[in-house]
């Protein structure tokens, strides 16, 4: 679960224009493929979402600048993320490439 903790602070560095690394392209991959193995486990997507939202405040208590990067995240990409994984069989490297975590 703190996984998706780290995708959200992924996201919100890409929204930075942090520059792209392979660390950066690694933990993407990882939580990706966490992600994918949680959604595929009877959860649906609201749940997801809920949870997320709910890291993202977490987020905001530690590091107030990322907390409304994290929330457009969710709000914009995390149910395009799972479509993907789930209907259109992507795996976590396109992924992650599509959302610009590798270079």
């Amino acid at each position: 679960m703190m996984k998706l903790l780290l995708i959200a602070c992924l996201a919100s560095l890409g929204m930075a224009t942090v520059s792209k690394n392979e660390l950066t392209c690694s933990i993407c991959v990882d939580v990706i493929t966490d992600l994918d193995t949680f959604i595929t486990s009877e959860t649906t997507e609201a749940e997801i979402v809920e949870f997320v939202e709910q890291l993202c405040s977490a987020v905001g208590s530690i590091l107030p600048d990322l907390e409304a990067a994290c929330k457009m995240l969710v709000e914009t990409q995390l149910p395009t993320i799972i479509d993907g994984l789930v209907n259109d069989n992507l795996n976590p490297q396109e992924v992650c490439n599509a959302i610009t975590a590798c270079p």
